[in-house]
């Protein structure tokens, strides 16, 4: 999907990473080239999501943890023109004390599966994007099986970030994932 886009991306931030698929992903197929430097931001609590391991799984949160950021690093190591710096935690907790001026060309929001964590992450995206930046939500389509309230699906969230900025961004693709340009004043 990003192929076509001019790739001036050397500040990247990552909103949920798991054990890092997308950012592997990201890394082989848009931050590849070998002479040029990236610096790649990563914020989750590598825990997992109640979604994936139920709250028999929440019970064994730090276990899982650990195996999970393990993964991650060990996914990233390959690549030794990226400059990877990890936020353990709670996006919500740490994306309000990240410095409040545009960053970042390029920003994955792909954590909580819930409409107001997905928000609150685009919120602070939104003020920390280069103008001319690209934000991807992730999931848009995704509905919880055991509870489909919209407010249990990151659709809610992402559609009231475009309602609230969409004079501030070009649509670019739409999907499964949803990917926005931040307009240059």
């Amino acid at each position: 999907v990003l192929k076509p886009l001019k790739n001036d991306f050397t500040n990247v931030l990552e909103i949920g990473c798991y054990e890092g698929r997308a950012t592997v992903w990201l890394c082989d197929n848009v931050l590849n080239e070998p002479n040029k430097k990236y610096n790649y931001e990563v914020i989750d609590t590598f825990g997992g999501s109640l979604n994936e391991s139920g709250m028999e799984g929440a019970k064994n949160r730090l276990k899982q943890s650990n195996f999970i950021e393990d993964n991650f690093k060990h996914n990233i190591s390959f690549f030794k023109n990226i400059d990877f710096k990890i936020h353990k935690g709670y996006s919500q907790k740490i994306l309000p004390n990240m410095p409040d001026k545009p960053k970042y060309d390029f920003i994955y929001i792909d954590a909580s599966h819930r409409a107001d964590d997905t928000f609150v992450d685009a919120y602070y995206a939104h003020k920390i994007l280069k103008p001319g930046g690209i934000i991807i939500f992730d999931d848009l389509l995704w509905k919880d099986p055991k509870n489909t309230h919209p407010s249990n699906s990151p659709e809610m969230g992402i559609v009231m970030f475009n309602t609230m900025y969409h004079e501030q961004y070009q649509l670019i693709f739409n999907g499964y994932q949803v990917g926005f340009k931040k307009i240059e004043i």
